[in-house]
């Protein structure tokens, strides 16, 4: 990200060296980018970086950069040229506006917070490759291997989008057998590096969740689509740890005493944003959630053996995972 950032400032000074008639030398714009960047880029990077700014989108800017021999520098045969009036094209505009779908889907708060983590992992790989590559690497990030299903994420993508319904094959792993759905999905959800599908199911009368894992040979159906409540929604998007709420269960006050250990965890890392912590002299606490009891849920604190003790409701603590 530095890197880049470094390019295009570069970029930036040639742009507006060449375009002010100048013929500026590689010399000169040495100089300017010591001045303005607090950097001395060599003569062949100023040379790398013109090259990059002449070449086709997406890769470069098409800028129409000559070299004058009578003026002994740099100009652009089309005068009025600017990289940054360089025109979107519809593709690009497509790109993004599907980019800034996907982020909405993904169903944060906010662009920039529901990808920070995707951000931070960026700038540590920007980082890294500006390491020597004889050295041994210093950071390693989880690169969960490809799933299956995520083949079909482009189809759902655009059901949820535009509305219509997806005949499908799911496999059940519990029961091990094959069964047609048509699904009516307005959301599809990433947890722990597994992706999921969530729609109206028109077997059951209610709305489903299926992983992508589980689903084979969807095909989009051009039928009435059945739209699901906003209270549907808004259950998935923010009131959920995980994604399988437990049946004829809803909206609740989860409590849970905690051991001093395990509350540094949850200091640092919060399940929910509803969580709320109230600490002891002793170092334990108790913690709050205000959502909707999921599997994914119970199955968390009770891998977390005696450090959690679920308080409320009295019911979760007994409820057994099939």
């Amino acid at each position: 990200m530095i890197t880049i950032n470094k390019a295009f400032g570069r970029y930036q000074i040639i742009d507006n060296l060449i375009s002010k008639n100048n013929y500026p030398t590689i010399k000169d714009i040495i100089k300017v980018c010591s001045v303005e960047l607090g950097q001395t880029p060599k003569p062949d990077t100023i040379q790398k970086d013109i090259a990059v700014m002449k070449l086709n989108f997406p890769k470069g800017f098409n800028a129409p950069i000559k070299y004058d021999f009578q003026m002994k520098g740099y100009k652009y045969k089309d005068h009025g040229f600017r990289i940054n009036k360089t025109p979107l094209r519809e593709e690009d505009l497509e790109a993004i506006f599907e980019a800034a779908d996907v982020m909405r889907f993904m169903g944060g708060s906010g662009i920039a917070e529901g990808f920070s983590h995707a951000a931070e992992r960026i700038l540590s790989f920007s980082l890294e490759s500006t390491l020597s590559k004889e050295a041994f690497p210093i950071l390693q990030t989880m690169k969960p291997p490809k799933s299956r299903g995520f083949e079909h994420f482009k189809l759902f993508f655009a059901a949820c989008k535009d509305k219509h319904p997806v005949s499908l094959i799911h496999f059940s792993y519990r029961k091990r057998v094959f069964s047609h759905r048509i699904i009516h999905p307005f959301l599809i959800k990433e947890f722990e590096n597994r992706w999921y599908v969530i729609g109206y199911s028109e077997s059951h009368g209610e709305v489903r969740t299926y992983g992508l894992d589980r689903i084979f040979e969807p095909v989009a159906l051009a039928k009435k689509y059945i739209q699901s409540t906003k209270a549907e929604i808004e259950k998935y998007l923010n009131q959920v740890y995980g994604v399988y709420p437990i049946p004829k269960k809803g909206l609740e006050e989860v409590k849970i005493r905690v051991s001093s250990l395990a509350t540094h965890y949850f200091q640092a890392y919060p399940l929910h944003e509803t969580q709320k912590i109230v600490k002891y002299n002793n170092g334990t606490s108790l913690i709050s959630f205000h959502l909707v009891p999921t599997f994914e849920l119970l199955r968390y604190f009770k891998t977390q053996g005696k450090e959690i003790k679920i308080q409320s409701p009295s019911w979760l603590s007994k409820y057994k995972i099939q």
